[in-house]
């Protein structure tokens, strides 16, 4: 099989991905990252494949694969963390590198087209290929962060998810790396190689959308309410109308039910509790539920006085075991919070007192002179 044939299969299996995200019709920010990944390597593709017939024009082209592990970062974040997983910070990074990026191609279309030779251009072209190296290798590093940070508070499922990725990439990373010393004098294998690292990627990833998002949807309430209230009222066309509503009752309680098992998989199995700045909003927004639903779920089902205050009492228990384990003796309070899902140490201080009647300090010295006396 020659490179070029190689190329075309990792173009088709990446638009095959972009589409595969903009079918979804909910779209959450993991789809719209993945997109825009998989637009960002087929851009990346046809740059190389139009190389000879469009000679220095290229590089125009291959201005849209500024988006490649910079996006695939964003989009690990968005994977593993949930909502508000990104922020300004970390969208100006991407962006940084993205600029880099478009700067080395900008500068290859240039002087391949105006036959510009000079040595400071050429320093210049050195320094930004470093720059965006270095960080292109810190951001692959921090995705493969990203599947480790909370492994062990992580669902079953979530942990094999995690364990699928971290195998995956893993071994991207390291055939790459060898692939590009040992093939160092045969450039074409070397980016066979890197081509089939590529699309064995893009499918992985798509492989993980899918098992993310279906085991969601196969617990959507709003789909299974409809079927229910029709499955129910079908058979009973011609009954009268107190019989139809005691229906349609019944039917509204027994979603609740399914609505707070399917509350209690993502708060406390998937331990979405733990992310911070977490709102019901974003609760509602994943159930694609109202509100009012939601809130009235955990205050009749839960018995919760409001979303925050069930929310940080969850915190809270997950911050007593963290400073009950002897292992994690030395972690500061600061930390200690942040793993709970506390944005800072305020709150997180705030809310431990209000449920304990102690600081996060005192409970842990508490701890350790109770285990002390019983030994």
């Amino acid at each position: 099989m020659t490179l070029s044939n190689i190329y075309s299969i990792q173009l088709i299996v990446a638009l095959t991905c972009l589409f595969a995200q903009l079918w979804v019709k909910n779209k959450h920010t993991t789809h719209i990252l993945f997109a825009v990944f998989c637009g960002s390597v087929a851009m990346g593709v046809i740059q190389k494949l139009s190389a000879d017939s469009l000679g220095a024009y290229q590089y125009l082209v291959g201005l849209g694969a500024c988006a490649t592990c910079n996006c695939y970062w964003l989009f690990v974040r968005s994977y593993f963390r949930g909502n508000n997983a990104i922020g300004v910070q970390h969208i100006a990074l991407a962006i940084g590198i993205a600029v880099l990026i478009m700067m080395s191609k900008g500068y290859l279309f240039v002087t391949e087209l105006w036959q510009i030779e000079s040595s400071r251009l050429s320093f210049a072209k050195y320094t930004l290929t470093e720059i965006t190296i270095l960080l292109s290798s810190a951001i692959i590093v921090l995705s493969i962060w990203e599947a480790f940070r909370g492994f062990k508070q992580a669902s079953k499922t979530q942990q094999k998810q995690r364990v699928f990725y971290l195998c995956a990439i893993i071994s991207a990373v390291l055939i790459s790396k060898v692939a590009k010393g040992y093939f160092v004098d045969t450039p074409h294998i070397k980016e066979a190689i890197i081509a089939c690292i590529t699309i064995f990627m893009l499918l992985v990833t798509q492989i993980l959308m899918f098992w993310r998002f279906k085991s969601s949807s196969s617990h959507n309430p709003k789909k299974s309410k409809n079927t229910t209230i029709v499955s129910a009222l079908k058979p009973n066309i011609s009954d009268t109308q107190i019989k139809i509503s005691s229906l349609v009752m019944q039917t509204e309680e027994s979603q609740d039910i399914e609505l707070k098992d399917t509350i209690q998989q993502l708060l406390i199995d998937q331990k979405l509790y733990l992310q911070a700045n977490l709102k019901v909003g974003d609760l509602a927004k994943q159930l694609d539920l109202p509100e009012y639903k939601v809130s009235r779920v955990l205050k009749e089902g839960f018995g919760a006085r409001n979303f925050n205050h069930y929310i940080n009492q969850l915190r809270v228990e997950h911050a007593k075991q963290l400073l009950s384990e002897s292992d994690k003796s030395h972690w500061p309070v600061l930390v200690i919070g942040l793993e709970s899902g506390f944005a800072s140490v305020g709150p997180f201080t705030r809310a431990f007192k209000q449920f304990t009647g102690s600081t996060p300090n005192q409970y842990r010295q508490q701890f350790s002179l109770n285990k002390a006396q019983v030994a």
